[in-house]
């Protein structure tokens, strides 16, 4: 489906507005849709009519105004989306003070300055989302409560055709006998990041006489440096033509940037790019853009302290060979993530994330067809060995997909691959270090061969990367490493959020960011093909036969029943199981009712009742052991619980659904019911006064669930992973 797209542009520097505005019209041109882009530099030239033909509007850099308020408010009540675009921190009124080049101004500056970073803010928040340049940015974005991506510079038609053909003529080039050491700088606020390698640059001058310093732009050096004389050559500011020319000149790049500056961290790896695109090797500060763009010693060097920086530059003008080794390699690495067509493929799966209802899902069956003619002309891999990471959010004990997730690492780890667990702290885990993370995982959820890692925004290397919860989505799709993209996906996530419209809509936009999907059961994995589009495998489901297994506990004479009760979670339909088993006890008043899983019950039963709240593992075993039945509701994807429950010998009640198909068989190893008070209180009765059927059932019940390993259940994962990595 095409679809018309307005770019306004509020930025008048050029080479900001060529890869925001017109390298993204080239991209949006070449999956077929228009696009326009319009230069609203000044408050004058904003053409509210003119965006509003359009069916998506992005304000790139655009402070709030009159005008521009009225174009976000009809765009609202016309329900096209407006996005806000930014490749800079702009929008953050709380970092002003931290802002050098704010420091520099006079107070009435200043406070006109910090005018202008609220109008930014207003415009963000009146648009519907946000894309950014780089995931720390959409990270800021969305603590502002607005969904926000990211969509990576990249390189333009024009501008690749023309590193191109600069490289070749590199290529070409004699051997001068003097190393170039080169550096582009745009704006004053370069001053303080370049003292980063001011004292190293300084020494390999003093240690190299064959070696030059360049710098374009209007850069002010330290005295030290114009000490060197001639050796220190300057370059007025140029377009990004003339500055390719140069840069292709060059024999080693810099990009230094002050460690632990917000507005550096949030800044894109675009000197990597531009400097890849042409061969030449960059030496760059060790912090977020360029940590994630590059692969140390690879494809490029990272620096992070003055002997780093000195150490780096050294190797690169001793050694040739690596200088145009890690050249080349950065070379690859830019034409593969950084160039119009890997940035275009990333726009195919975003703008359905931004614009949802003008992008239905392809149909199941043209799904159905992808899939089958990649596995087709997949070859087997010689590699059985695979680097996987898994970007997990901070498990809970207990919890059921954490339990889950941590069970599916430990079986891939033990089978011989190479899994890095990155946590991503959020509250309990906040301050703690990585050797404690690991503490904990071991404690709560078992030993596993893996390695662990606090999430600090980047991901290594690997053959593949796993997603696992709804913002570690968010989190992994601005990333540049990690290799081919999963999304591990254990239940339908937007349902934890049934009065959160915002949250909703970001964890139902995950299903759309064309990642493959990983799921537990079969029916998540057609129910995200068919409303999603989304490619998705499954795994079955499992049960830990060694941990919930039937425990020596004595039977109650007037019957036992156990609930899984948890009000404050939607889809265990709490509510019905009080009016179920207020029924229940009216019918059945010597049976003993007890409810497990929360820590508060509101509200509470009105009819007698045991509470033992939440249970570690072997505690619920002996729980369910000692029951003779178990009732657990799924509205969504089904839980864990009632397997558990299966393997341990208690008879289970579930409601009855198109989820449970294959997995479980009414009647036979589970008691399936319709979701009413009535049917569930009967279902309830009738397995308790019947002891042979319940008896057959949890008999059934528990030779099915043994057959569900774990074990096997992660080899079906290896398998689509090995299938998949050619």
């Amino acid at each position: 489906m095409s679809i018309s797209c307005f770019i306004a542009s509020g930025c008048a520097i050029a080479t900001t507005h060529l890869y925001r505005c017109v390298h993204f019209q080239e991209q949006l041109q070449a999956l077929g849709h228009e696009a326009r882009v319009a230069q609203w530099f000044e408050e004058a030239k904003i053409d509210a009519a003119a965006a509003l033909r359009c069916d998506v509007i992005f304000l790139y850099r655009l402070p709030m105004s009159g005008p521009l308020r009225a174009v976000t408010e009809r765009g609202r009540e016309l329900g096209k989306p407006v996005i806000f675009d930014t490749d800079d921190l702009i929008f953050e009124p709380s970092w002003v003070s931290e802002h050098r080049a704010v420091r520099a101004l006079t107070p009435s500056d200043q406070i006109q300055y910090a005018e202008g970073v609220q109008r930014y803010l207003e415009t963000l928040q009146a648009c519907d989302a946000t894309v950014t340049a780089t995931p720390l940015l959409a990270e800021l974005a969305r603590l502002r409560a607005k969904p926000a991506y990211v969509h990576r510079n990249s390189l333009g038609h024009d501008m690749l055709a023309h590193a191109n053909e600069l490289h070749r003529k590199r290529q070409r080039r004699p051997d001068r006998g003097e190393i170039v050491i080169g550096y582009g700088s745009g704006t004053a606020t370069h001053d303080v990041d370049f003292e980063e390698a001011t004292a190293a640059l300084v020494s390999v001058l003093e240690r190299f006489p064959h070696v030059q310093l360049w710098i374009g732009g209007p850069l002010k050096i330290s005295p030290l440096l114009e000490a060197f004389g001639a050796r220190v050559r300057r370059f007025p500011l140029t377009g990004w033509r003339d500055w390719f020319e140069l840069l292709s000149r060059i024999d080693i790049a810099l990009a230094p940037l002050e460690a632990e500056n917000i507005f550096c961290r949030a800044k894109s790896e675009i000197k990597f790019v531009e400097a890849g695109a042409l061969g030449v090797p960059l030496v760059a500060s060790r912090i977020d853009p360029f940590r994630d763009a590059i692969s140390d010693g690879e494809d490029g060097l990272l620096a992070a302290s003055e002997s780093d920086w000195m150490r780096a530059l050294s190797s690169l003008i001793e050694q040739p060979e690596q200088r145009r080794f890690i050249g080349e390699r950065a070379r690859e690495i830019v034409l593969r993530r950084h160039s119009p067509a890997a940035r275009t493929r990333d726009l195919r799966f975003l703008l359905p994330q931004l614009a949802p209802a003008l992008f239905p899902p392809a149909p199941a069956g043209r799904a159905t067809l992808v899939r089958q003619i990649r596995r087709l002309l997949a070859r087997p891999r010689k590699k059985e060995r695979l680097t996987i990471n898994w970007l997990v959010p901070e498990p809970s004990p207990g919890a059921g997909g954490d339990v889950g997730i941590f069970r599916i690492i430990r079986y891939l780890a033990e089978f011989g691959h190479d899994c890095q667990v990155y946590v991503v702290t959020y509250e309990a885990m906040t301050d703690f270090s990585t050797e404690q993370i690991r503490e904990n995982i071991r404690e709560h959820f078992g030993e596993t061969p893996a390695q662990y890692h606090r999430w600090r925004g980047d991901l290594g290397n690997a053959d593949c990367t796993f997603a696992t919860f709804w913002p570690t989505v968010e989190n992994l799709t601005g990333l540049l490493k990690g290799g081919r993209r999963y999304y591990l996906v254990q239940d339908f996530e937007p349902s934890f959020y049934p009065d959160d419209p915002l949250h909703y809509q970001r964890a139902e936009n995950t299903y759309r960011a064309g990642l493959h999907c990983v799921t537990l059961g079969p029916w998540l994995a057609k129910m995200l093909r068919e409303r999603y589009g989304a490619t998705a495998d499954h795994f079955d489901f499992a049960v830990d036969a060694q941990l919930y297994r039937p425990r020596l506990v004595e039977r109650r004479p007037g019957g036992r029943v156990c609930f899984y009760a948890r009000p404050a979670t939607p889809r265990r339909a709490y509510e019905l199981g009080l009016a179920a088993f207020q029924s229940v006890k009216k019918q059945l008043p010597e049976v003993e009712i007890v409810f497990f899983g929360a820590s508060e019950l509101t509200p509470l039963p009105s009819f007698p009742f045991v509470d033992r709240g939440k249970l570690s593992q072997g505690e619920l075993a002996k729980l369910f052991s000692g029951c003779d039945l178990g009732v657990v509701f799924s509205l969504t994807n089904p839980s864990f619980v009632p397997l558990e429950m299966m393997a341990c010998g208690c008879a289970v009640l579930e409601l009855q659904s198109e989820r449970w198909e294959g997995t479980l068989t009414h009647g036979r190893d589970a008691w399936l019911v319709q979701p009413t008070p009535d049917a569930v209180a009967k279902g309830i009765v009738e397995l308790l006064r019947n002891s042979a059927l319940g008896e057959a059932l949890a008999a059934h019940g528990s030779e099915r669930a043994r057959s569900m390993s774990w074990h096997d259940s992660a080899r079906q994962i290896e398998k689509m992973l090995l299938r998949n990595s050619t």
